[in-house]
C-alpha cells in the first residue's frame, strides 16, 4: 500500500482560491509525523497545512477566507485505509472559528494487471461559518480505479449539503513528477443532481477543473493551483 499512497490520489477536499470558481491559490503543508505502526508495514501520517481558501470542487467553502487544517491518515498493508481532518477558518468578523470535520474509510487492492480497485466512504460536517452560512453535511460512497499516475472515481451522495438532495459525481485526477521534488497535478469533475429541490433557473449539472504544481522545500510542501467551475454562481451558497 505504500506505493499506492505515495501517489496522493486519495478522496480529499481540494483547496483553492476565488469564490467565483476560478482563480489561483497557494497552500503550505508540513508533515508533522510519519512512520510505521503495528503491523510494521502499516503507515501512519499527520500533517498541518495553511491555505488561502478552502475550495471543494472549485467552489469556496470558507467564503474566500484562509484556513488551517490538521490531517491524520492510516494506510494498512492489507489495503484498508482511513483518515480524517479538522479545519479552522479565519472569518472576516469573528476571528478564528471551526469550519468543519471530514472522515473517510476505504479499501484499495491492486489487481494482477496493475491498477488498484478502490472503494470507500467519506463523511463531512460543516459549521455555519462555511460559505452557505448554515450548518451542513454530506456523505459519499465511492468506487474507482487507481494507477501510479491516474485515478478515476464515481461518487454517490444521498444528502449532498442539503436534506434529500442526491448527487452523482465523476472525477479523474492525474499526477506526474517531471523533476526531482516537483509534482504537477490535474483534476476534472462532473456533478449531477439526481433528486431533491433546486433553486429556480439552476442547472442539474456542474463541472470543475484544477491544474496545480507542488514542490518540496525542506520539511514543507508548497502548492499552487488554478481552478475553474461552470456554470457560474456558487453551488454551496
Amino acid at each position: 500500500m505504500s506505493s499506492l499512497a505515495s501517489t496522493t490520489l486519495r478522496p480529499t477536499c481540494t483547496r483553492s482560491l476565488d469564490r467565483r470558481g476560478c482563480g489561483a491559490c497557494w497552500s503550505l503543508l508540513a508533515l508533522i509525523a510519519a512512520g510505521s505502526a503495528v503491523p510494521a508495514s502499516a503507515q501512519i501520517a499527520a500533517s498541518l497545512s495553511v491555505s488561502s481558501d478552502d475550495k471543494f470542487r472549485s467552489r469556496s467553502l470558507s467564503d474566500g477566507r484562509p484556513i488551517g487544517t490538521f490531517d491524520f491518515s492510516y494506510d494498512d498493508a492489507s489495503g484498508f485505509y482511513a483518515g480524517g481532518s479538522a479545519t479552522g477558518v479565519d472569518t472576516l468578523h469573528s476571528g478564528a472559528k471551526l469550519l468543519g470535520f471530514q472522515e473517510y474509510i476505504g479499501y484499495a487492492q491492486r489487481t494482477d494487471s496493475g491498477p488498484a480497485l478502490d472503494a470507500g466512504l467519506t463523511n463531512a460536517r460543516y459549521t455555519h461559518y462555511f460559505s452557505g452560512n448554515y450548518g451542513a453535511n454530506y456523505t459519499e460512497l465511492y468506487v474507482g480505479i487507481i494507477t501510479n499516475h491516474l485515478s478515476t472515481h464515481i461518487r454517490y451522495s444521498p444528502d449532498y449539503f442539503k436534506h434529500s438532495v442526491s448527487t452523482l459525481y465523476a472525477d479523474a485526477d492525474a499526477v506526474v513528477k517531471p523533476y526531482k521534488n516537483w509534482q504537477m497535478n490535474g483534476h476534472v469533475g462532473a456533478l449531477t443532481q439526481i433528486s431533491g429541490p433546486r433553486a429556480p433557473g439552476t442547472s442539474r449539472g456542474h463541472y470543475d477543473w484544477r491544474l496545480g504544481v507542488a514542490t518540496e522545500v525542506g520539511a514543507f510542501d508548497l502548492r499552487l493551483a488554478w481552478t475553474g467551475a461552470v456554470p457560474g454562481g456558487d453551488y454551496y451558497d
